[in-house]
């Protein structure tokens, strides 16, 4: 139930929030606008707000999130890289120009990109990280069956507890 209770707006909302990014500039895009032109119509609106832009940037994976390629390849031997993740690419692109700073497209991004090019609403894309995370809390449970930690995690959480108790 934890692992359910946790997506929000950080794990697994990205999705959401960069599908919504997506959607609307390709919906609102004007007769001649390029995919580099939607990009930067983007970046300079997160900066100019000083808001993070989402789908892109890791703190552990980088130069790239080695999720996204697999990601990104199931998608296309799939019919279903087009421009939604044309434009996320250039996002990150010119982002990182901009910010002069290493921003990949992680997961979360890709997923959100692929749920565009597979026509979601970006309303939808939440549920279907819940999906995603349910499925990975099964194999945690598998995980469990096979290496039992839950008794030690409980014996060793009730210790600090009871060592720090007068702190």
């Amino acid at each position: 139930a934890a692992g359910l209770c946790g997506v929000g707006s950080v794990f697994a909302g990205g999705s959401e929030q960069i599908a919504r990014v997506l959607q609307e500039a390709i919906k609102n895009r004007k007769d001649g606008e390029s995919i580099s032109d939607l990009a930067s119509a983007i970046v300079a609106d997160f900066t100019a707000r000083k808001q993070p832009i989402p789908g892109i940037g890791h703190p552990l994976h980088k130069p790239i999130d080695p999720r996204t390629p697999v990601l990104f390849g199931i998608a296309e031997r799939n019919g279903f890289r087009g421009e939604y993740v044309a434009l996320l690419e250039e996002i990150s692109k010119q982002a990182e120009a901009k910010l002069k700073r290493e921003l990949p497209i992680n997961a979360t991004g890709a997923i959100g990109a692929i749920l565009c090019e597979l026509d979601f609403p970006w309303r939808i894309c939440r549920g279907i990280a819940v999906i995603s995370r349910a499925v990975g809390l099964v194999g945690h449970l598998s995980e469990e069956m096979q290496n039992p930690l839950a008794r030690e995690i409980w014996e060793r959480a009730e210790q600090e507890v009871f060592d720090n108790r007068d702190l």
